[in-house]
């Protein structure tokens, strides 16, 4: 009986805005949920100055997560609210077909974002993925936010989660993969055992990776794996 060529990658981990799920006009779900709330210009104003108090150091990223999703519950956002807002966003061209496809190959699988739980339940319910590293809001009965838990793998930590994964399942570094398309994926693409940059948001996401790809079809990736 002939045997089956062993695998050189175990697991393969994802960043979801960007890469499972398309951004609209390079605006990620954060953004949307803004607009969705609070209306297109307070939110994006909101949106806009808060993510420029991060970057200047003013806001730590759990005092970003905190401070949106406090604006959310206050202005009164419901679960339907996060599901209207993810369904303005349509999943990346054969996001679904790839992710079935390694699921089938036998690879354990990951999401690695600073996304929020919605948007992966909304779009894509019937996921494979293992391990889900993302922000998760929670809701009560009647749909209101009920309370949060903001992720600790974001923003140049997204690496610790990988190392998580790998320790929990004793698999080297050298066996995994992940793919992401911004600055905050930087840390794990060196970490990864491969790293592919997909539609880059810059040119230094294109050098932390060990492959670029700009066709943004998922699919794309199947080929290195």
């Amino acid at each position: 009986m002939e045997s089956t060529p062993c695998k050189k990658y175990r697991l393969v981990c994802f960043d979801v805005d960007g890469t499972l799920v398309q951004d609209i006009g390079r605006k990620n779900y954060w953004f949307t949920l803004h607009t969705t709330v609070e209306g297109p210009e307070l939110g994006k104003r909101r949106n806009d100055e808060r993510y420029a108090l991060f970057r200047s150091g003013k806001l730590s990223y759990k005092e970003w997560v905190d401070l949106d999703l406090c604006t959310f519950r206050d202005g009164g956002a419901t679960r339907a609210d996060f599901e209207r807002a993810a369904r303005l966003h349509d999943i990346m061209p054969g996001a679904r077909e790839t992710v079935l496809e390694l699921h089938r190959r036998g690879y354990k699988l990951a999401v690695i974002s600073g996304s929020l739980n919605t948007l992966i339940d909304t779009l894509f319910p019937d996921h494979p993925f293992e391990d889900v590293y993302v922000n998760n809001v929670y809701f009560d009965e009647g749909g209101s936010i009920l309370r949060w838990e903001d992720t600790i793998y974001d923003e140049g930590s997204k690496h610790k989660a990988l190392h998580a994964i790998c320790a929990r399942e004793d698999i080297p570094l050298s066996e995994t993969v992940f793919v992401g398309d911004g600055e905050n994926d930087i840390d794990i693409l060196h970490a990864a055992g491969l790293g592919i940059a997909f539609c880059p948001k810059s040119e230094k996401v294109s050098a932390a990776a060990d492959i670029v790809v700009m066709n943004n079809d998922l699919r794309e990736i199947l080929r290195h794996l």
